[in-house]
């Protein structure tokens, strides 16, 4: 299957995957394009950011897969989810740079 013809599949899978109670494993995509993988599922996880990309989809990520967001509430869980990401990320920097700087 060529890159084309597997974004577009992933396309039409998410398209099925509505909403968060709707959500589809990395691991099931791949099956679904024919791509079989360690856990991680790197190569899948790439053509799933390829896709969203391609087709400009508003879809959410998380532990238990993939899911085209429906809703504004949606919308507004998965932001503020990124954005505690992003909080504990800055804090996890500034303890390492801190940690740094004192042991040297």
């Amino acid at each position: 299957m060529s890159s084309e013809a597997r974004t577009q599949k992933i396309k039409e899978i998410l398209e099925k995957h509505q909403g968060k109670n709707n959500q589809i494993s990395a691991g099931e995509i791949g099956r679904q394009i024919g791509i079989d993988e360690d856990a991680t599922h790197v190569q899948v996880r790439g053509l799933i950011l390829q896709t969203i990309e391609q087709f400009n989809l508003p879809v959410a990520g998380g532990s238990r897969g993939y899911y085209l967001i429906s809703n504004k509430n949606e919308l507004d869980d998965y932001l503020s989810g990124i954005d505690g990401r992003i909080q504990e990320m800055e804090k996890r920097k500034a303890l390492v740079r801190g940690a740094f700087d004192s042991y040297y």
